[in-house]
């Protein structure tokens, strides 16, 4: 469990780096706006030159299948990429329809290293689909990858020697992966024929394709969109309605295929229909519900595709409320219910000047074992649990507004995505992890330091509290730090990451070799036993079980962080 948390925790912190924009933000793209007239006089006819497609997830029963597919047809669109290999009536059926299919391989999310043994899995369906494009000429592309790390020169050599071997094999048929990395980072596009972008979600899709295709002019879209919050209320002023998305869409739309300049050769809307048991329940990229039933956005992308529409009308809504403020009251209660116990208490002012002026004064007191105010030391160590639980929860908030959010549960093992998720979508559950797991870890470090100090001197619970809670100070300085974060405010969730993780990781670093220094100065120990001590401490234990998780899931934090900061 402690492994499962650990790991949970480190991602909810890298999170909170991808992307910086608000709902609003993502639902109204930079730029001008379909409405505008000078966009809607040069926002081009359906074009042979750029393919329009959706992103679809093809039913196991083929019937089902052929259905679906049929109404994609209807709905105007010339290409489908399919995360899963078509049965051979569906690939008939897109032959009849003029349908251009793009098949991903099941190789996603895996870190360079990992990329050659995921590839070499995935021949026996490379074998099928091969096959399947002998007999079906609506299979024209085959996805190598998905999510990969592509940002490190050792991942172009598979993709090359894949692509090589799919070309040798199938001279018609064309080979792509699906990044979510932008042109500097990615190391790989000249391994393929095409790159194609997943930017679901994304606040700007349209200069982020723009910057690939002034280095790759033949680089795609693969997944564009934006998410449905279940059960939000409709109107273009709710954060993720109905509205919103497709209001993302008809603006995506009107830039991506301005016939004053250059389009994208693809383009994929993420999704025709919803995931079933998408990695965050709250976000809903389909075009259609789960039971089938359209959403506005079906209608953006109709209009569109079949060139008979092209502006559209959604109603305002009601104005969402500004809340909640629960979290930020909760906060700043911690913060006055500090200030009043310094106020209020004298062994707190006392001991205040003591620690960070008069150390040995502080020890001292420490040793003697008198006048300690275990009540005191025991509310500061649950503020110090308040702050971490606080700081938590403002991580998971900021995670679920980060579009690409999933990128990073889609890189984590599938029984560790449901920990992290759950947190993301939670936030109060995120807090409640994070203060009970920090106190919980506070206390077993104290109570072995406390009965192995027993076995040679007098040392009560009351010193135990003390040695520990006081080094935990700069947690409570990081949070009205984390209450200030925000997608709007100065302190971006870009700065938030920095200083959470490298704050963060100071003050483990502090609060072992503070806690372990003074109880070696007061309990005159050995230095190898208070060594051994240390390695109950939450820094050791942490970094412990995050080495544990690598080492048996095969994890790259390296990825991870490259995910957390360049998508």
């Amino acid at each position: 469990m402690l492994q499962r948390l650990s790991l949970a925790a480190f991602g909810l912190l890298l999170i909170v780096e991808i992307g910086a924009g608000p709902h609003s933000a993502v639902a109204n793209p930079p730029g001008p706006t379909p409405a505008d007239p000078a966009i809607s006089s040069v926002l081009s006819e359906r074009s042979d030159s750029t393919r329009l497609g959706v992103v679809w997830t093809p039913p196991a029963a083929p019937d089902s299948a052929v259905s679906e597919l049929t109404r994609i047809a209807g709905l105007g669109a010339t290409a489908v990429r399919g995360s899963r290999l078509p049965a051979d009536t569906v690939a008939a059926r897109a032959d009849s329809l003029g349908l251009h299919l793009y098949v991903d391989l099941p190789v996603a999310y895996v870190s360079a290293t990992q990329l050659q043994d995921t590839l070499a899995g995935a021949a026996p369906t490379l074998d099928r689909l091969r096959a399947l494009a002998r007999r079906h000429a609506s299979i024209t592309h085959v996805g190598l990858a998905r999510g990969a790390d592509t940002t490190v020169p050792a991942a172009c050599a598979p993709l090359r020697r894949w692509a090589d071997r799919v070309r040798k094999g199938e001279a018609a048929l064309r080979t792509y992966y699906v990044t979510p990395f932008p042109p500097a980072a990615d190391r790989c596009a000249e391994a393929v024929d095409q790159v194609l972008l997943a930017l679901p979600g994304d606040p700007a899709p349209v200069e982020r394709w723009r910057d690939w295709q002034s280095e790759h002019p033949s680089v795609g879209l693969g997944a564009v969109g934006t998410w449905v919050r279940p059960g939000a209320e409709t109107g273009l002023r709710i954060p993720h309605s109905p509205e919103q998305q497709a209001r993302y869409l008809e603006a995506a739309f009107s830039q991506l295929l301005d016939s004053t300049r250059t389009s994208p050769p693809i383009v994929f809307v993420a999704r025709w229909r919803d995931r079933s048991g998408p990695r965050l329940t709250s976000r809903r990229y389909g075009l259609h519900d789960a039971t089938g039933s359209p959403r506005l956005a079906a209608r953006v992308v109709r209009g569109v595709y079949t060139g008979t529409q092209r502006t559209f009308a959604f109603p305002a809504g009601a104005e969402p409320p500004s809340g909640p403020y629960g979290l930020v009251l909760f906060g700043w209660g911690l913060v006055a219910l500090l200030g009043g116990l310094y106020a209020q208490n004298v062994f707190v002012r006392q001991t205040v000047g003591r620690y960070f002026t008069a150390p040995g004064f502080y020890r001292d007191a420490l040793r003697d074992g008198h006048d300690l105010h275990p009540d005191a030391n025991g509310l500061l160590l649950i503020l110090v649990a308040g702050a971490l639980g606080a700081v938590g929860t403002c991580a998971a908030r900021l995670a679920a507004l980060q579009p690409g959010t999933e990128h990073m549960l889609a890189a984590l093992p599938s029984d560790l995505q449901s920990v992290l998720a759950t947190g993301i979508e939670h936030p109060r559950t995120a807090g409640l992890i994070v203060g009970g797991g920090g106190l919980a870890l506070l206390l077993l470090w104290m109570g072995a330091l406390v009965l192995v100090a027993r076995r040679r001197t007098w040392f009560s619970v009351a010193q135990g509290l003390v040695l520990v809670v006081w080094p935990c100070w700069p947690a409570l300085v990081g949070l009205p730090i984390a209450l200030a974060a925000g997608p709007d405010s100065p302190l971006t969730p870009s700065l938030f990451l920095f200083l959470l993780l490298g704050g963060g990781g100071l003050m483990l670093v502090y609060v072992t070799g503070r806690v372990l220094y003074d109880y070696w100065a007061v309990t005159d120990l050995s230095r190898v036993t208070v060594f051994f001590l240390g390695l109950l401490s939450p820094l050791v234990l942490l970094g412990t079980a995050l080495l544990i998780l690598a080492l048996r899931y095969d994890l790259s934090f390296a990825y991870f962080w490259r995910l957390a900061t360049l998508t």
